[in-house]
């Protein structure tokens, strides 16, 4: 009933979907690097004064340059990498859920020029199989307006899903780090003024989960109140309270909070993917599925099947 399962294998959008995932890893090593330089530096630095004080000056130069170089050159770049990410997945979203471009809000598309670039760096390292079928082939069954919004809302729920796991193990590792200094101070019978000193290089450490955690949840909140969001419009519409024209429009409303959510928000570090792809990617088809089940529910789409294949769903970074 509509042709998102075979626009999103078609090798423009592939090209898109090349481009969009080296630019999101080239900022996920961006970040990477940011977090050692403005968290394991200091830390590093710290425990090396405090056994080492003749070298406090030196570390003290270290830590002050790892600030200036993150603030002027490296946050400014990971940035710009993400906006252009966000765009790019933009174009494909348009193309593939059939969209038009607001160009309010996103702003001027991506050149060819670099689009190019950056699909045949991935190219070279990589093949499509993780690129085919972005969104679950059973959507085809469904009415395009009905089938974008599913689209929508299972892309924002894996993403929340993950973004909370995020921070639980954020919190995790923070209450494991705090707790062991604090077993470590009792063993060793510290003094107070010890104490202190030996918490000091996890202090930057501590700083960064507790405003990392903070700004997953703050994410995941939004992701949460722009899933609800597609829910009703989708409830309107299997209501027949929104037609197709009317849906199409307050779809590409979300769509625009969906593009400033990807272009603002803070990246995941790739590792939780790999652990949690199986779980969220097996509760993502079965979600949707379930959509399309409902569907038959109503006389005017009773005939959508629910028992087609879906393929991978994946967050934004993959």
């Amino acid at each position: 009933m509509n042709d998102i399962p075979v626009l999103q294998n078609e090798e423009a959008q592939l090209k898109l979907l090349r481009a969009r995932t080296h630019v999101y890893a080239r900022a996920t090593r961006l970040m990477v690097v940011q977090l050692l330089l403005t968290v394991a530096v200091p830390a590093g630095g710290a425990v090396l004064a405090l056994f080492r004080p003749e070298f406090r000056a030196f570390v003290a130069a270290v830590s002050l340059a790892a600030v200036i170089i993150d603030a002027l050159l490296l946050d400014r770049q990971h940035k710009l990498l993400m906006k252009r990410a966000a765009k790019i997945a933009e174009q494909f979203d348009c193309t593939v859920l059939d969209l038009p471009w607001d160009q309010f809000a996103v702003g001027d598309k991506v050149e060819a020029e670099d689009i190019h670039a950056a699909a045949r760096a991935f190219a070279a390292r990589h093949d499509d199989a993780k690129l085919r079928g972005w969104y679950p082939d059973a959507v085809g069954a469904a009415p395009l307006h009905l089938a974008r919004i599913i689209c929508q809302r299972t892309n924002l729920r894996y993403d929340n899903q993950l973004r909370r796991s995020y921070g639980r193990i954020i919190q995790l590792v923070a209450l494991i780090l705090v707790g062991s200094l604090f077993i470590f101070g009792l063993a060793q019978n510290l003094t107070m003024a010890d104490w202190v000193l030996s918490m000091a290089p996890a202090a930057p450490i501590l700083a960064w989960a507790a405003r990392e955690y903070y700004r997953q949840r703050d994410t995941a909140d939004l992701l949460e109140d722009l899933m609800k969001e597609a829910s009703k419009l989708l409830a309107r519409a299997r209501a027949g309270e929104c037609d197709a024209n009317a849906c199409r429009q307050r779809s590409r409303e979300l769509q625009s909070a969906i593009y400033n959510r990807r272009a603002n928000s803070p990246l995941i570090l790739p590792f939780l993917y790999r652990f949690r792809r199986s779980q969220l990617e097996d509760e993502m088809k079965e979600g949707a599925v379930e959509f399309l089940r409902d569907l038959q529910n109503f006389p005017a789409l009773a005939s959508v099947p629910t028992n087609q294949p879906m393929q991978h769903l994946r967050n934004d970074q993959q």
